[in-house]
């Protein structure tokens, strides 16, 4: 039976693996017990880098370890049969545990303490029975339900731990409790570093072991077993983390195994364990950030081991181990530079992806070379067994056996033919193009484009080796477009001859079509007789015959693109549309508007221009351009009835220009059309057709423009200087309308502003379908202005359309008005737009478009005064004190405005103290700068620390013969204050020189509290005055108290009265809600501070009756 196919390149997956202290988990029944499972997933997941590095195993009761070896004390006559035992690495890294852990639930407390002691003892002496004679530490961890008290205080714990560890024969440090709660993790993590810490002494007594050996061992015999034990040393570090013992260990191995004389029969062996410490050494080094050292030390193997094949006849086997060393050492960069290595454009992981590929393709030459002959596996198999070997890099067919022992030549050659056989099944091809791809994405990101797509080429030219055409006619496209930018012409011509020979032989008519369109062009390096040929083939898929095929194509890849090619030719009939705009054919096109701005009612004139650099003729059955617009793309061709025969025939570097013209479409008015496309038709419709789409621009084809000031070409077209007009602006066409519009600026802020509009027909005909819309100049003004067709004051949505006849005869005239108003002081730029239409054959959109600005000001500015009742302003309201709002009106419009009616409405806690309220302002004109003012009398009723809102004053106005507005403002007080205390003085209106008048003072108590006052009279040299001069006065709550005086005046005028003075009595305590600032305030506010006494009379006077002898009463 034939055996797997065994390759000795690839590194085995414990050499890759990470090197992690093996520890053995026992006890936990994770499958049945909850706690367990959750103890097990806290160690044995989330294995963050900040871990100790650490690999935990379970293991079971019926668990075997791999038996241990009988301890050799002399190597005299001990001859090794190999270098690298295969079961070594895996056994360290997976089966042998440096620290055996066994979890056992038990509290300290526990009631069966004395039989689970005996029970977890009995588990210990089971584990140390299977593990005897190796040096695995064994530690116990108690599962505990209950939080342990700090060290020295539990008594009971200490006696039993003593009592365990001497049962389990460990020491007390092997000893460990996990309580299972809410810390869990942490508990683990401590956990696991001690359990680290003993799997590195672990390791060290391992290493000690190992080194014991040297001194029996000696360069003559034992050369294997000293490359062997360096290894096993440097790889016993790694496990212990100790990566620059490891280091150096590994270099030790690697110079003995340098020392070992090589021959074809241990070539294999020392090749594969030389990669193995070579892949040990350039990893550690990248670790300890030695990256020029890890770099010289791959090259120094591979300039060591290149020409060390081996047998010759399985020299692909050298090269697929060469092509594996690079790659693996590409892995390793790579890895390195994602954790943070930087690495530049000359050194980076991509060169290496590459020269494994280069092997990679010696590899598959040699097989082709070498195994050709071998068609069938030899029986017996020789490979039989291959898997289970002893040592690394062995033969199947003589494992053990010393390079000195001749061979069985039979048995050689029987092994030879066998892995030549499994070496001609190998997919050579899938191996290079994915280590090209790894290549390809390394060049891309350190910015190598021009190396990167030479190895998509060689990735293309693997494809086409391997017969996936497909793929490499993909590869293939998509590096012609870079070639083309840079004008590679030798190289894109080449590029192209593959190309097309992948169309063809995948049968894909559109592929090969716009290739070979490519190729017979100017700038392909064919001869002649090679364009010919691709020309005629174009013909014959015109006239559906199969192309014929390159020549050089072996028999049997022609036959089967034959085959490809029938069924595709029999479709009745054939249309292909192909984009040439981004490839350089042997066609050139160029396509300009004639003029930048056409009218609506003008023909638009496109002239195309067509070069062909074919070196045989061609003809054309239709030369057409796409015009684009912003809604529609149509289509426009040459007239063929106009042309003369042989128009559309081309000759070698013959250039022709044809005329297109066409009458825009109305919907296209002040909008931009452009030349999309130029399409040129080979073939007719009815039988079988290509439709050659261009850019217009000819942007590949362009020659410099420097060298076209020396090119004279007096009898041709001179086409290189033809410089292209793709795109030009449909304008309306000059409408004869006459507008007029009539308006007074400034507009007002806030009212309907008029605007009428006169519209006049200068046509030379009727004209129809007459839309007026107004809008809006700029977005910003719209949100701030309304616009409405009627006086009725309703907004309507911009843009606004006037009802206004939809038809005007010659010299006929129409009116119409709109209004607008503003709510901003701004600048309003209104546009007003006629679209119409001539009635005339071919009626043709016109539009007419005026704009205007109108400036908004406004109409007046209100200011508001608050007055006491002496009529001065205030800055404080108080609760209950009645206050005057006096509006001031200012004109600020240019023109006059009549205010029609004003109304106040205060709102709470304001209210009118007036009952009949009316407007002062009612029909009154004001001019610019004059001002109009009226007064309401208010009171506010309740407290307020913040500005009281007075109420809303609304203004009703418009200016002379324009329409009513009405304008409003809401009116913002001062905070509100509440005092226990009100005071009013009564007193004439007049006084008389030396007659007697009466004041009276009267004090309100609000409060429900006594108030008590001192109330002084201040002296007067205008006044002689009867009554108090200083007293204290008690107002009970919710009472009036009424004081009066007789004033006796001795001069006339505008004489200041006695000053009347309240203070808060000191021995009274104090006052609630009332200080004696607010007191001060309350008399200056509430008091006249004089009085108007008139000159005496001649003769004698009468005396006014409350002067008149009396009897006076007590003041209550």
């Amino acid at each position: 039976m034939q055996s797997s196919p065994q390759n000795n390149s690839d590194l085995p997956p414990e050499l890759c693996a990470k090197p992690l202290a093996l520890v053995g988990v026992s006890g936990l029944d994770t499958l049945n017990n909850a706690v367990h499972k959750s103890i097990w997933e806290t160690f044995s997941n989330n294995r963050r880098a900040d871990r100790s590095p650490v690999l935990f195993k379970l293991i079971g009761n019926a668990h075997e370890f791999p038996v241990i070896k009988p301890k050799r004390t002399s190597y005299d006559w001990y001859i090794p049969k190999g270098i690298l035992k295969r079961n070594w690495m895996n056994k360290h890294l997976y089966e042998i545990p440096a620290v055996i852990v066994i979890f056992y639930d038990l509290d300290w407390n526990d009631s069966l303490w004395n039989e689970k002691m005996i029970e977890c003892a009995s588990r210990v002496q089971s584990l140390r029975a299977a593990l005897e004679g190796r040096n695995t530490r064994i530690t116990v961890v108690l599962i505990q339900n209950t939080l342990p008290l700090p060290p020295g205080e539990d008594v009971l714990a200490s006696d039993r731990a003593i009592s365990l560890c001497a049962s389990c024969e460990l020491n007390s440090t092997s000893l460990f409790v996990l309580p299972h709660g809410d810390h869990l993790q942490g508990y683990a993590v401590r956990l696991e570093s001690a359990f680290y810490e003993f799997a590195q002494n672990y390791y060290h007594n391992e290493i000690k072991n190992v080194r014991a050996h040297k001194e029996h061992l000696n360069k003559n015999s034992h050369q294997y077993l000293l490359v062997r034990h360096q290894y096993k040393m440097g790889f016993l570090y790694e496990l212990k983390q100790d990566i620059h013992t490891a280091h150096k260990h590994y270099t030790h191995a690697y110079n003995n195994l340098l020392e070992i004389r090589i021959v074809d029969t241990n070539a294999l062996e020392i090749r594969t364990v030389a990669g193995f410490i070579n892949y040990k050494l350039c990893k550690l080094m990248f670790a300890l950030n030695l990256p020029r050292d890890a770099i010289s030390q791959f090259k120094a193997h591979i300039d060591r081991f290149k020409s060390r094949m081996g047998f010759q006849e399985l020299t692909f086997e050298h090269y697929a181990w060469l092509s594996k060393q690079f790659s693996v050492f590409g892995d390793i960069f790579d890895e390195a530079v994602k954790l943070g290595l930087p690495a530049v454009q000359t050194q980076h992981p991509g060169i290496y992806y590459q020269q494994a590929a280069q092997y990679a393709i010696l590899r598959k030459k040699s097989c082709q070379e070498l195994c050709g002959n071998v068609i069938a596996f030899p029986h017996p198999d020789p490979l039989e067994g291959s898997n289970y070997l002893e040592f690394y890099g062995q033969r199947p067919w003589r494992p053990g056996k010393l390079s000195a022992e001749p061979p069985d030549p039979q048995l050689e050659s029987n092994g030879i033919q066998a892995i030549q056989f499994l070496e001609k099944q190998h997919p050579h091809s899938n191996t290079i193009v994915a280590l090209y791809g790894l290549a390809i994405s390394q060049y891309k990101t350190y910015r190598c484009p021009r190396t990167r797509r030479h190895l998509v080429l060689q990735m293309a030219e693997e494809y086409y080796n391997s017969h996936d055409f497909g793929k490499a006619l993909t590869l293939l496209t998509h590096m012609l477009a870079d070639f083309r930018s840079e004008q590679w012409w030798l190289l894109l011509t080449d590029i192209l001859e593959k190309a097309i020979r992948c169309a063809y032989l995948t049968a894909s008519i559109s592929d090969y079509v716009i290739l070979s369109l490519e190729v017979i062009g100017k700038n392909s390096q064919l001869n002649l007789e090679h364009k010919k040929k691709i020309h005629d083939n174009i013909q014959r898929i015109l006239k559906k015959q199969i192309p014929f095929g390159d020549q050089r194509l072996t028999p049997d890849v022609l036959q089967s693109a034959v085959i490809q090619w029938q069924p595709k030719l029999q479709i009745e009939p054939i249309h292909l549309t192909l984009d040439l705009g981004k490839i350089t054919s042997c066609i050139e096109t160029k396509a300009r508007f004639m003029q930048n701005k056409y009218e609506a009612d003008q023909n638009v004139t496109v002239e195309v221009y067509i070069k062909c650099t074919s070196p045989l003729p061609l003809v054309f059955t239709k030369v057409a351009v796409t015009i684009n617009t912003p809604t529609y793309n149509s289509e426009y061709a040459v007239d063929n009835v106009n042309l003369s025969s042989g128009s559309l025939e081309f000759n070698t570097d013959e250039v022709k220009r044809f005329v297109i013209e066409f009458m825009p479409d109305s919907n296209d008015v002040n909008n931009e059309i452009q030349i999309g496309a130029i399409t040129l038709m080979m073939g007719t419709p009815e039988d079988s057709s290509l439709d050659l789409k261009f850019n217009p621009l000819n942007i590949l084809n362009s020659t410099c423009q420097e060298l076209l000031h020396f090119k004279y070409c007096p009898d041709k077209l001179d086409f290189d200087n033809i410089l292209p007009l793709t795109a030009t602006t449909i304008i309306p066409r000059h409408s004869k309308l006459e507008i007029g519009l009539e308006y007074a600026i400034p507009a007002l802020l806030g009212e309907w502003f008029e605007i009428k509009m006169f519209i006049n027909n200068e046509e030379p005909h009727s004209i129809k379908d007459m839309k007026v819309e107004v809008t809006l100049g700029k977005d910003e003004t719209i949100s701030l202005t309304e616009f409405s067709t009627n006086s009725s004051g309703i907004p309507d949505k911009l843009p606004i359309a006037l009802n206004l006849p939809s038809s005007l005869q010659k010299h006929e005239k129409c009116t119409g008005n709109f209004y607008l108003r503003a709510h901003k002081v701004v600048e309003n730029i209104i546009e007003v737009k006629i679209s119409y239409t001539l009635d005339r054959d071919k009626p043709v959109i016109s539009i007419k478009t005026e704009t205007i600005i109108v400036p908004v000001v406004k109409p007046f500015e209100i200011t508001t005064k608050f007055l006491s009742s002496l009529m001065e302003e205030v800055s404080q309201f108080y609760v209950g004190e009645e206050v005057g709002v006096m509006p001031s009106i200012r004109c600020l419009s240019p023109w006059p405005i009549v205010i029609e009616s004003t109304a106040m409405e205060f709102s709470s806690p304001f209210k009118s103290t007036e009952n009949n309220v009316v407007s002062h302002l009612a029909n009154t004109k004001l001019a610019n700068k004059e001002v109009g003012v009226e007064l309401f009398l208010g009171v506010c009723e309740k407290t307020s620390e913040s500005n009281v809102t007075v109420g809303q004053y609304m203004v009703k106005w418009r200016r002379e013969n324009g329409l009513g507005t009405t304008s409003q403002l809401t009116i913002l007080g001062y905070p509100c204050e509440w005092i226990p205390l009100e005071l009013k003085m009564i007193a004439p209106a007049h006084g008389l020189v030396r007659t007697p008048l009466l004041i009276s003072y009267h004090l309100y108590n609000r409060s429900q509290q006594l108030l008590q006052l001192e109330i002084a009279m201040e002296a007067s040299e205008a006044f002689m005055y009867a009554g108090y001069k200083q007293f204290n006065v008690s107002v009970l709550p919710e009472s009036e108290k009424t004081i009066q005086y007789n004033l006796y005046p001795l001069i006339a005028g505008s004489v200041a009265l006695p000053k009347l003075i309240l203070t808060i009595p000191e021995n009274t305590g104090e006052v609630p809600d009332l200080r004696q600032d607010q007191l001060k305030s309350l008399v200056d506010r509430s008091l006249p501070t004089h009085l108007y006494v008139m000159p005496q009379v001649k003769g004698s006077p009468p005396t006014p009756d409350a002067f008149k002898p009396r009897k006076l009463a007590k003041i209550k």
